[in-house]
């Protein structure tokens, strides 16, 4: 008990990122709270398919690339103090995408309008615009190990939002227009860059290359992830009626919402772990794997058997008693929840050793996996069926992991012992 407790007072800046990002969750579920009861169910619908067409824009058309600033920027910085090469490559590669996106948007416009129903096809690119900053900031934070500013970031746009919220009586167009006004708040922090850390225009064809070359595989990653959640809803679709849809995916995002936590894990040690990796530091890889990776998965594992345990009241309490078939679903998903949490290590060690390739080829193989498991496995065990299915996919693809990061892991952090590759 002695030796944890020590563990977690080292650990205090993790502990303290860890809340803060917690504290995020917890404000965007007040933000989203206080919309539904002030607006009308069908202008609620509209802000949603608001929502999801910025979510679906910025990941295919922006994220992919930012955590290049992340993985290659903490390199860089290993290597020269600065991470100047990532930052104005990733400019070239955001200054394409914002070209493509502005220019689909201006040519289908009306279309965009009409999908959603009110004249906004304008006002979402400004959101877009500002949410490609936001988060080049929030990458570069972490990419330079100021974990805590870069949650202090999301958590100054969520409250500026709450309070305008709250003041302010709101449409679905005043509403876009404040998470214009909260998010662009964020940019005064671009004040906290350093001017050592980017400079003048800097163009290194290898480095470049290197960084496109991770981005698109992270591209085909993100698709083969977006596909699962969308390949359980068209099979329970297809198979079932759409009540049983939205019983499934009351599960399915109580149950995404614990397991992307993992990210916690992966944003504040991507940038130590790049640097581990790059300066060879085989202590520090030993410690990292072999002590905190153990500390940190065992408190995760107690805090998934908590949820699972408190499953059914938690689910009645949110969703109501007519959601208590997602109970089953929920507890079914949260075991590939937990070798989520193990499997984030590996994705560090993918990223940071240039094995990028095969961790999207892993992850497309498992979204192929998940979608063939739900057609099988919804026709013997009905509405449980896909939760088996997801949950099942991502055990075997960590195994893949597993057999193979282990052993190169083990090398690294022992240099001493001889290991036959």
């Amino acid at each position: 008990m002695t030796k944890i407790i020590n563990y977690l007072y080292g650990k205090k800046k993790f502990l303290l990122y860890a809340f803060l990002r917690i504290f995020v969750k917890f404000l965007g579920l007040t933000t989203n709270i206080i919309i539904i009861r002030a607006l009308p169910i069908t202008e609620y619908g509209v802000f949603s398919i608001v929502l999801m067409l910025v979510g679906l824009i910025t990941t295919f058309g922006f994220s992919w690339s930012s955590s290049s600033i992340l993985y290659y920027g903490s390199k860089e910085k290993a290597q020269s103090g600065s991470v100047n090469k990532t930052f104005w490559a990733r400019n070239i590669i955001i200054s394409f995408s914002l070209i493509i996106t502005s220019v689909v948007f201006f040519i289908f416009r009306t279309h965009i309008n009409r999908y959603i129903g009110i004249d906004a096809a304008f006002l979402v690119l400004i959101w877009l615009y500002v949410s490609v900053a936001e988060d080049y900031l929030n990458q570069y934070f972490l990419a330079v190990k100021r974990q805590i500013m870069s949650t202090l970031l999301s958590i100054t746009a969520k409250i500026i939002y709450i309070v305008l919220i709250l003041v302010i009586s709101f449409d679905v167009k005043t509403l876009i227009i404040i998470n214009i006004i909260s998010h662009a708040s964020v940019l005064l922090y671009s004040l906290g860059i350093n001017s050592k850390d980017v400079s003048r225009f800097e163009y290194d064809k290898e480095w470049f290359k290197e960084i496109l070359n991770f981005s698109l595989w992270q591209l085909f990653g993100f698709s083969g992830l977006y596909l699962i959640n969308f390949g359980d809803t068209a099979v329970i679709k297809y198979f079932m009626t759409t009540d049983k849809v939205g019983i499934y995916n009351a599960a399915y995002k109580l149950f995404e919402a614990v397991a992307n936590f993992v990210f916690i894990i992966s944003g504040y040690y991507a940038g130590a772990a790049s640097q581990f990796f790059e300066n060879r530091d085989h202590k520090s890889i030993k410690s990292f794997f072999y002590k905190e990776r153990f500390l940190i998965f065992g408190l995760s594992l107690i805090a998934h058997f908590m949820v699972m345990i408190l499953s059914k009241p938690i689910i009645i309490k949110l969703y109501g008693y007519q959601y208590i078939e997602s109970v089953l679903i929920f507890n079914i998903l949260m075991v590939g929840s937990i070798f989520r949490y193990i499997g984030v290590f590996y994705m560090l060690y993918y990223n940071t050793n240039k094995k990028y390739k095969l961790q999207q080829a892993i992850n497309i193989f498992r979204a192929i996996l998940n979608i063939i498991l739900d057609i099988i496995f919804i026709q013997l065990f009905g509405l449980i069926g896909p939760a088996i299915a997801t949950t099942t996919a991502i055990v075997l693809t960590f195994l893949i992991s597993f057999l193979y990061c282990e052993k190169r892991i083990y090398k690294l952090a022992r240099p001493d012992l001889e290991l036959e590759e």
